[in-house]
């Protein structure tokens, strides 16, 4: 299966030459002509990752207005988009479609065989989910009538985003087994926040929306390991689901919310003894920084976790040398 993960920032280019840059790669790949709205060089960071068929891409861009002629429009690309507006304004129209206004917080359906205008404005930045026209057609029981109006907010609506951009920004690439396991997952939450067919419904059911809500606490968690009020009940309310249904996700993948937690403080520590760049840092400040409040505590479960006191893993490290 296909991954790869590209960026495309104008920080890269000099000001004369972003124009430029932007009308010979980012349109000619996205099939648009793009007008900019205002005289200042055009800003542009754009992440994009590619999962098998499944395309995410992450935009923070200059107010600008693109548009798809009826010939761009025929020129082979098929695929829907699903686009979450997450700052500034957009105004879009489609060649005999609807006319919408989309704010912050709000999304809407496209698809990329029908002519269109664009104006994004403001502080535009916007996240879209790239899916095949074939795959819609078949998991979606109404694409159709989703695109006449913006995409109702609802709880699978929200996941889907959530794990899309926890994707999208992982460092890590992605072996086949774990992007082919990713790439369902997106399929089955598509389907259940769009509106499922009879049998998109039943395998999504069965496969993609727990292993997609345990990804997304995890992802949670790593992002906020250093909070005090990183615990069940907390990550339960932020995330719309029970403390019971999320203790028993954990339960399933073999382990606690509290022992994942701590595992990941633990991880996060010993990244930091092994770092050069820390090598001056007391022990007790790295425990504290992962998230420890106690260090007796942190030294127990270090040893415990790797076999070895932390300044053992210290000692270890290409390069160490003792902190005091």
């Amino acid at each position: 299966m296909k991954t790869s993960k590209s960026r495309f920032r104008s920080d890269d280019f000099s000001a004369n030459d972003r124009i430029a840059v932007l009308q010979d790669v980012y349109a000619v790949v996205e099939e648009v002509d793009i007008d900019l709205i205002g005289d200042a060089p055009p800003f542009f960071d754009v992440l994009t990752r590619q999962i098998g068929d499944i395309g995410l891409l992450d935009a923070r861009i200059s107010p600008m207005a693109p548009r798809r002629t009826r010939a761009q429009a025929n020129a082979g690309k098929e695929d829907f988009v699903l686009a979450f507006i997450q700052d500034g304004n957009v105004s879009f129209e489609a060649d005999k479609g609807p006319s919408l206004e989309i704010g912050p917080g709000e999304a809407y359906l496209g698809i990329n065989t029908r002519a269109s205008r664009h104006r994004l404005y403001g502080s535009p930045r916007f996240f879209d989910v790239i899916i095949p026209r074939a795959m819609v057609l078949s998991e979606v029981a109404d694409a159709d009538r989703l695109m006449r109006d913006k995409l109702p907010v609802s709880p699978e609506l929200k996941l889907l985003l959530s794990y899309a951009q926890m994707l999208a920004r992982l460092d890590q690439p992605l072996d086949e087994r774990v992007a082919r396991a990713c790439a369902d997952h997106i399929r089955d939450l598509l389907a259940l926040a769009l509106g499922p067919t009879r049998d998109a419904a039943e395998q999504a059911a069965g496969r993609g929306l727990r292993h997609a809500r345990l990804a997304a606490v995890k992802a949670d968690i790593k992002h906020n390991l250093t909070r005090k009020w990183l615990t069940l009940e907390t990550l339960a309310r932020r995330h719309g689901i029970s403390p019971q249904y999320l203790r028993s996700l954990f339960y399933k993948d073999g382990t606690s919310v509290s022992e994942y937690i701590r595992n990941s403080r633990l991880e996060h520590a010993r990244h930091l003894l092994c770092d050069p760049e820390h090598r001056e840092t007391r022990i007790s400040d790295i425990a504290f920084t992962a998230g420890f409040g106690d260090l007796s505590h942190f030294n127990k479960a270090f040893r415990s976790r790797f076999g070895m006191t932390p300044s053992d893993a210290r000692a270890d490290a290409p390069g160490a040398q003792s902190a005091v």
